[in-house]
């Protein structure tokens, strides 16, 4: 850890920024922004859908409604709805230049511009000895803005950047006020000293760890600073600020490139990175270019490892069971840096056709949440299908994951994943020692994963939802003693055999000093076309161990040693008792997961020792 691939390399970037007059937007693309005409007429027809749609107001009850009841989607809804259209619009103009969705978009950025704050409900920034169910930022100042703030501030500069001449030819006060407001809510905040270190805390400028919502701000700050910021003095300050703050993030992750926040968060952590990358690269015209660095390499090439089957990954921590890693992203990213893995990912997931950076129906995150990259994807065209050939194993040696799959074919024989690591990761689970074992494409074992985020899911209570807590993970629960939250609470003694793929680790600090354990070593192999996953536990006194495993079905062919899962066949110690239930759904953070994995009910199977034992070694087999 505490990889700083920026500082390492002594930057100097001063006369290295492109002026703003002569900014060019993808600066390696001979054509500079150019959509694919493949993109036309799907732009073109979704942007049509909009011209009489009316927007409901951002009203005060539905932002106080998150201190109410927790409830943050009803707001975000109508939030991201702006955002996405207007980007949709604006490209539609860009296309036709006809002036038919000139109009609708300016109302749509009077919209923005109009809003009082770009903070969304979940994130507003507490005031002392205020009750801010509502913000606090309608005065001049704005001394706090959130990772969807800086999103919208890069919305916002994508259109003025595709717009202000039609604007002008409008009003130019439309153009004044863009740039007039995307400097008070962001860039003023971004390089005041002390709203960084008293407010900004996603800054790590308190000397805090950071996470995703430090290279996500960061990105959309360069965007905006490259396409809005026309003093040379101010575009320096910004970039000089950037560097040591994506460092900051850089420096929390191993050398493995694991994302200990999930596969699912990827797209905005290390993909939030190379969106960072990419912008700094057009504003320094390939000045700055870290890509030959190998973490960032490894960062990349963690999203590709992560996928078990199609989108189906392995969703430790925060995430749910399907993630959608962008294969546009993963190819550029693989060309970058030279790796086939990417690079082959990536077009055999376009399958030789252009990737929809603008969906037809619902919400797309993609071209939302880091637009400027959602833009460089409109240029890719249409790249011939190749193979990919999964990676048959591999260990992250930071994360302490390991994998191993029978065939590179990802649709074909077993799979098992196995975790280590710390309950302290980013959008922790207490998961340590928990398992996934896949078979033909099917899961056998899996890790429920996250539900719908609501205001219980990030305060006291999150340990309180089951999908949290590791009874509800494929693990262990010893003298009816859970795994705990905490940096205490961690593997060690991990050994991989690299020849086979077992992975082994101790598991005795991922409990409190309660379960009453002397010793726990386990490990998970795949070999001679079966998974084994063995348990050695010895304990201070007889007692009571109980496994829990998830699956998305009910077993079936149940013997006193066995049941068979999707027609997989899985043996256990004959000494442990078997029950099944289904697992709740009444909990708002749980309803939706069992849809994730296409059933309307998972369920956890329990293997519980019928009577106290004192030292025991367990087999779990899958064949």
């Amino acid at each position: 850890m505490n990889e700083r691939v920026f500082d390492k390399r002594n930057y100097n970037i001063v006369g290295k920024l492109v002026p703003y007059e002569h900014f060019k937007i993808f600066c390696d693309n001979p054509d500079g922004f150019k959509i694919d005409p493949g993109h036309y007429s799907n732009i073109i027809s979704r942007a049509e859908g909009l011209l009489d749609k009316e927007y409901p107001m951002l009203i005060a009850s539905d932002y106080m409604m998150y201190k109410r009841d927790g409830n943050r989607a009803i707001y975000e809804l109508k939030y991201m709805e702006r955002r996405q259209d207007i980007l949709v619009l604006s490209l539609a103009e860009f296309i036709e230049k006809k002036n038919r969705f000139t109009d609708t978009i300016i109302n749509l950025m009077w919209m923005l511009l109009e809003e009082t704050t770009w903070v969304i409900p979940a994130h507003n920034h507490p005031k002392k000895d205020v009750n801010t169910c509502l913000p606090y930022s309608f005065s001049e100042k704005v001394d706090f803005f959130d990772l969807f703030s800086a999103m919208t501030g890069a919305c916002v500069a994508l259109v003025y950047h595709l717009m202000k001449e039609r604007f002008d030819s409008v009003t130019t006060i439309i153009n004044d006020r863009i740039i007039s407001e995307l400097d008070r809510r962001l860039i003023e905040p971004f390089l005041n000293d002390v709203d960084m270190i008293e407010h900004l805390w996603w800054s790590g400028s308190r000397g805090n760890k950071v996470n995703n919502w430090c290279p996500w701000i960061v990105s959309n700050i360069l965007t905006v600073c490259a396409l809005c910021v026309k003093e040379k003095g101010k575009r320096e300050a910004i970039v000089k600020r950037s560097l040591p703050l994506l460092d900051a993030f850089t420096a929390t992750y191993h050398s493995d490139g694991g994302c200990d926040e999930g596969p699912s968060y990827f797209n905005v952590a290390g993909g939030a990175l190379f969106n960072a990358c990419e912008v700094l690269y057009d504003l320094t015209n390939g000045y700055i270019n870290v890509y030959d660095d190998p973490l960032i390499k490894n960062m990349g090439e963690y999203a590709v490892k992560a996928i078990i089957n199609g989108v189906r990954a392995m969703n430790f921590a925060d995430s749910p069971s399907k993630v959608n890693i962008n294969p546009v992203m993963m190819y550029l990213w693989g060309k970058r840096c030279n790796s086939e893995m990417m690079i082959s990912y990536g077009q055999n997931r376009l399958n030789g056709e252009l990737y929809d950076t603008v969906a037809q129906n619902g919400i797309n995150m993609n071209l939302v949440y880091i637009p400027y990259r959602a833009f460089k994807f409109l240029c890719i065209p249409r790249l011939e299908k190749t193979d990919f050939v999964a990676p048959k194993k591999f260990y992250l040696d930071g994360i302490k994951i390991a994998a191993t799959r029978e065939y590179t074919d990802t649709s074909k024989g077993l799979y098992v994943a196995f975790k280590g690591g710390t309950n302290n990761e980013g959008h922790n689970h207490n998961d340590l020692g928990t398992t996934i074992v896949f078979a033909d494409g099917e899961p056998i074992f899996l890790d429920a994963g996250s539900g719908t985020y609501t205001r219980r899911t990030f305060n006291e209570e999150r340990y309180t939802i089951w999908s949290m807590l590791s009874d509800y993970h494929n693990c262990a629960t010893i003298n009816g003693v859970t795994q705990k939250q905490g940096a205490e609470y961690v593997t060690c003694d991990e050994v991989y055999d690299e020849n086979i793929g077992k992975l082994t680790m101790s598991l005795l600090k991922a409990y409190p000093e309660e379960a009453g354990i002397e010793s726990y070593y386990k490990s998970a192999v795949l070999e001679n076309s079966a998974v084994i996953i063995e348990d050695k536990i010895k304990l201070k006194a007889p007692g009571q161990i109980m496994f829990s495993l998830i699956c998305d079905c009910e077993p079936e062919n149940v013997t006193d040693s066995s049941f068979t899962v999707h027609g997989r066949e899985v043996r256990y110690d004959a000494s442990l008792e078997f029950s099944s239930e289904p697992l709740d759904k009444t909990w708002s953070e749980t309803a939706n997961i069992p849809s994730h994995w296409d059933v309307e009910t998972l369920y956890r199977i329990t293997l519980t020792t019928k009577e106290d034992i004192s030292e025991k070694n367990y087999l779990l087999t899958v064949k």
